[in-house]
């Protein structure tokens, strides 16, 4: 999946070639138009509708400004920052049917992740925090072929549901950051952009994203305009399914991905 994407960039200018900085409120979701070129600590920095990033224009800006406006308290949600050995990364919660074993052992939610990072936690516990509550997680399963990994958690989370369609051309989507992974976009960070190609031949393999010009975030989820899940670590949703976990043949996780 190839996709034209715009992020957060600390050194922006407003302008129409550069973008336009806005600004979103992490408790109220407001979006604001700063007259400076910096957000306060509360809040979110976004720059979209960038020349050199997307060819949607002032009108295009508006609306992808009403697309975040609604699509990040779904995603803000639903995303969780977990940490092994030092390392954080950004985990989404899954809505799945829990295994029999899951359930006996007291798992009440499931987490799907890129594996990187995580190898030496498995089958261990791992803290899975947002805003300072910490989840209970543990490191269930790690498909080593697709580099994905599953983490159940002993408290209740925040779930997303996956596309029913596969995304067309055009689509809008959006990635947000949650926990540090070591790179250069910070926690919380939001990417936009749109969908050019989705290769309809291959389940494992979903091409390159990015996010701003930084490297694509293989831990974050990206979902669709209505904040439904369609992919982490470039694989298409019917993986999970097929490799972390069971999932009935009527599983909306398998509607366009089989």
């Amino acid at each position: 999946m190839l996709v034209t994407t715009t992020a957060i960039a600390l050194d922006a200018n407003n302008s129409p070639e550069t973008g336009y900085i806005l600004c979103v409120n992490k408790k109220t979701k407001a979006v604001t138009y700063p007259a400076a070129l910096n957000c306060a600590s509360t809040e979110t920095k976004l720059l979209i509708g960038g020349q050199k990033q997307s060819s949607q224009g002032g009108s295009g800006s508006s609306s992808t400004e009403s697309l975040i406006t609604a699509v990040l308290p779904k995603v803000e949600a639903a995303t969780y920052a977990v940490d092994c050995d030092g390392n954080s990364v950004t985990a989404t919660g899954i809505n799945v049917t829990l295994s029999a074993d899951a359930k006996k052992k007291g798992y009440k939610g499931a987490l799907v992740t890129a594996s990187y990072g995580l190898e030496n936690c498995l089958d261990n516990s791992v803290p899975v925090t947002q805003n300072g509550k910490n989840f209970g997680g543990f490191v269930w399963e790690i498909d080593e072929e697709n580099k994905l990994a599953i983490i159940m958690t002993i408290s209740t989370i925040n779930t997303l549901n996956p596309v029913l369609t596969a995304p067309t051309r055009g689509s809008f989507l959006m990635t947000y950051i949650r926990g540090s992974q070591g790179n250069t976009l910070p926690e919380g960070s939001v990417g936009t952009g749109t969908l050019a190609n989705i290769n309809p031949d291959f389940d494992e393999e979903i091409a390159n994203i990015w996010v701003g010009g930084n490297s694509r975030d293989l831990h974050a989820p990206i979902v669709d305009k209505n904040g439904d899940f369609i992919s982490i670590g470039f694989k298409k949703p019917g993986v999970f399914c097929r490799n972390l976990i069971s999932c009935p043949s009527s599983s909306d996780f398998l509607r366009w991905s089989k």
